[in-house]
């Protein structure tokens, strides 16, 4: 979302749908029978005047407790494997399950919602809590991530999604045994696997200096690059048509603490099937004839600096990333944007490989030819926070007004 443009919600039209649906894991409540028993667990709304059971989709289920008002700082147990990094303990992964996590907490302002969006140290751009595999060890800023098993990712905790954002990796160690690759990467891209691996990425190699995008390497940095080197990445993809933000999202408790739920990204089978274009036919495989072709975003690409050196652009007409381009698999209605959607950095390391991602402001090798319209990746941050603000509020007015419209129908 542009800085310099005012934050215009697009009003939602709350007497468009018969009723309100909303699904967790577990159920979906919709309209029902005259004589049918409900669960008192299930019923969160009264009975609208045409028999159906409208549910206000923002009441939390769940009621403050004096633990939530506390500061949180997720707990940290030293590696065994390199002291220098950590392990997070006791925290819900974003995982390929389909759901999402972020942190929240009370906030009495809001009536209804009585929960907003939160944030965990250091409160800037860094590496996520959750977006990354569990078996990856983060250091104590959280910028870096090493492993002591085979290609693992982690990307951070905001996306770039429109624009010209410039960021910087360090490669820390990277050698003839412990490797690292760099990129960005969309919400649907394995975090088991490293970047480029699948359609939803576009990586970096470091030993070859190969790009790659498919598991399909192809040359691009001669020398490739090694521990001390640093690359610079230059994204810029076109401005995006305001959408509005539907989220979906429910406050939970993980381990005594407050978390929003919310359904995630999943790859899809015309994307995954980019990886292996064939079709198996008995013991046969004939390639597709007539391949998918996704559609791209115009004017976008990823330009790449070595030590502060142009060297090329690596890739143009990266995949467009918003609905109907990407889907909530497990959600009724699929193709909301949660706000989340975008291309995040992303580090993927093997073996004791170390990167780290700079978000600026104090960069090592920031090109001096930018163009002024260049922002830093620090600077989404604070974008982001205000984004989030501006949501919760607009999530609180629509749940007064689905709760007034139920109130009234009793």
């Amino acid at each position: 979302m542009s800085s310099t443009e005012p934050v215009i919600p697009q009003k939602r039209n709350l007497e468009s749908e018969e009723r309100h649906q909303y699904q967790t894991r577990s159920t979906t409540t919709t309209s029902i029978p005259n004589n049918q028993q409900l669960d008192s667990h299930d019923i969160k709304a009264l009975y609208s005047k045409k028999k159906n059971i409208v549910i206000n989709k923002f009441k939390p289920i769940i009621s403050y407790k004096p633990i939530d008002f506390e500061q949180f700082n997720a707990p940290l147990a030293k590696s065994s494997f390199d002291p220098n990094f950590h392990i997070i303990e006791d925290i819900p992964f974003n995982t390929r399950r389909g759901f999402q996590y972020s942190p929240c907490r009370p906030n009495p302002d809001l009536s209804l919602l009585k929960f907003s969006t939160s944030d965990l140290p250091p409160f800037n751009a860094s590496l996520s809590y959750f977006d990354r595999s569990s078996g990856t060890f983060i250091s104590g800023d959280y910028n870096s991530v090493t492993t002591d098993k085979g290609w693992l990712s982690a990307r951070t905790n905001i996306p770039i999604q429109e624009g010209k954002v410039y960021f910087e990796f360090n490669i820390v160690n990277s050698n003839e045994q412990s490797h690292v690759r760099i990129g960005v990467g969309r919400r649907e891209a394995s975090i088991e696997a490293p970047i480029g691996f699948d359609a939803y990425g576009y990586g970096l190699r470091d030993k070859t200096g190969q790009k790659l995008h498919l598991s399909r390497p192809v040359k691009f940095m001669k020398e490739g690059f090694k521990s001390g080197d640093v690359i610079g990445f230059l994204v810029e993809l076109p401005k995006t048509e305001f959408q509005d933000i539907v989220r979906d999202q429910i406050a939970i408790r993980y381990k005594n603490r407050l978390y929003f739920e919310r359904f995630d990204y999943t790859p899809t089978e015309k994307m995954e099937h980019l990886l292996n274009p064939v079709t198996v036919f008995g013991e046969k495989a004939i390639p597709d004839l007539n391949p998918f072709k996704p559609d791209f975003l115009p004017n976008s690409s990823i330009k790449i600096y070595k030590n502060g050196e142009f060297i090329g652009t690596a890739f143009e007409d990266l995949y467009a990333f918003l609905p109907p381009y990407s889907e909530q698999k497990n959600n009724i209605n699929k193709l909301n944007n949660n706000g989340t959607l975008g291309y995040y950095p992303t580090v993927s390391v093997f073996k004791g490989g170390i990167a780290e991602i700079n978000p600026g402001p104090n960069f090592k090798c920031k090109p001096n030819d930018l163009e002024p319209d260049v922002k830093e990746f620090h600077e989404l941050y604070n974008e982001k926070i205000a984004d989030d603000v501006v949501w919760d509020i607009i999530d609180e007015i629509e749940a007064e007004a689905i709760q007034t419209t139920i109130d009234n129908s009793s």
